[in-house]
C-alpha cells in the first residue's frame, strides 16, 4: 500500500473548504436594536445605537434637541408617531412607531433641531 504525500498547502486548501468560518472570522452583524420605552423616541449621538442617549416622551410634547445631540443625532429607534424637525430652513421628517435608523448623522440626524408629536 503506497501513501500519498500531502503538501501544506493542499491541506490548508481542503482545511479551509471543509472547515466552516469562526464568528469571529464571520461579517460583522447588524447593530442590534435598542429597546426603548413605549411612548418615547431614543436618540443616540453615534451610529449603532452608540454614544450618549436621550429619550423623547411624546407625552411632554415638543422639545428642543439637547446641545450634545442639536444636528448631531447618529442614530435613533422610535417606539411612538413624532416629528424630527430643521428650523433653518424648515424641514420636518415624519418618523413612525417601529422605525429606526442605525446610522442618521449623514441623513436628518446631521439637522435635526428639535422633535414633537407633529409635523
Amino acid at each position: 500500500m503506497k501513501l500519498r504525500s500531502w503538501s501544506l498547502a493542499a491541506v490548508l486548501s481542503l482545511t479551509a473548504a471543509l472547515v466552516p468560518a469562526s464568528d469571529a472570522l464571520a461579517a460583522p452583524s447588524a447593530a442590534a436594536v435598542p429597546s426603548c420605552t413605549g411612548g418615547s423616541i431614543c436618540f443616540f449621538t453615534g451610529s449603532r445605537y452608540d454614544g450618549r442617549s436621550w429619550e423623547w416622551v411624546a407625552r411632554d410634547g415638543y422639545h428642543d434637541m439637547p446641545a450634545a445631540f442639536h444636528d448631531n443625532v447618529g442614530s435613533f429607534v422610535a417606539n411612538v408617531d413624532g416629528c424630527f424637525i430643521n428650523w433653518d430652513p424648515k424641514e420636518t421628517r415624519v418618523v413612525r412607531n417601529g422605525d429606526n435608523r442605525i446610522d442618521y448623522r449623514s441623513d436628518f440626524g446631521g439637522r435635526i433641531d428639535g422633535v414633537g408629536n407633529t409635523c
